[in-house]
């Protein structure tokens, strides 16, 4: 299961998944989008793709479309890839509405998906929950502390859970991006080069990221090989935070 699949990071863990022979289903907002990277997964992976458009915010709607995808069989895996942006301001700036858009996607989002499919997961005795921070989970970054709260928030929540159901042999642990190319970030980069020169000029790497940097550890923490780790944020982000 991953959320905010249509595109972006979500889209490129679901195909990296699938070339690993999982069986996927994509959840994202009831777009053209969702369903135009449904039909291009499909013909990739026939019969090993389904998706369902809905907002991650509204539980009710995500407890229903848990119980169905687990009527159609076990889910092991649970990537919370589903999030918002938005543009920057004083946080004393920040609109009610939207601090709370943003805590329902980034951190309810999350906490609702944990709750709809960690229980059949602890009843089962295993499973692989993997969220999504970001190196603002923990480095704070001028005109987005509504964003930052809630990536820090995402990171808390994965140590609480992992905390509480290791004895149950589900095990829960984030990836923290640093800067990535996405449909998310793009139009920042795009609109503002010195934005685009200070991103690359602070990776030790010397690059801004791809998706495509990202699925191993992503592959990892849903693999075998990871059955003794639990509770961990991955900063993956061309060493960004030791900049």
């Amino acid at each position: 299961m991953v959320t905010g699949a249509a595109r972006g990071i979500g889209l490129a863990v679901a195909t990296a998944m699938l070339d690993r022979g999982s069986a996927v289903e994509v959840w994202d907002l009831p777009t053209e989008q969702l369903a135009q990277s449904e039909r291009e997964l499909a013909a990739r992976f026939p019969g090993r793709v389904a998706a369902r458009g809905l907002d991650v915010s509204e539980l009710g709607a995500v407890r229903a479309a848990a119980a169905a995808a687990e009527a159609a069989g076990p889910v092991d895996v649970l990537v919370n890839g589903a999030g918002i942006s938005s543009h920057r301001r004083p946080a004393i700036d920040i609109a009610e509405e939207d601090w709370a858009r943003m805590l329902a996607v980034n951190l309810s989002g999350p906490w609702n998906t944990c709750r709809a499919l960690g229980r059949a997961m602890l009843a089962r005795g295993r499973g692989s929950v993997i969220n999504i921070a970001s190196t603002n989970s923990i480095d704070p970054s001028p005109g987005i502390a509504h964003y930052c709260v809630s990536k820090a928030g995402v990171a808390m929540l994965t140590k609480c859970l992992a905390l509480e159901w290791a004895s149950a042999g589900v095990r829960v642990n984030a990836v923290g991006p640093g800067p990535v190319k996405t449909p998310m970030t793009m139009p920042i980069l795009e609109a503002d080069p010195a934005v685009r020169a200070r991103w690359e000029s602070r990776v030790p790497l010397g690059r801004i990221g791809d998706p495509a940097d990202l699925v191993g550890m992503f592959v990892y923490l849903a693999s075998d090989a990871s059955t003794w780790v639990t509770g961990q944020v991955f900063y993956v982000e061309g060493g960004w935070l030791l900049s």
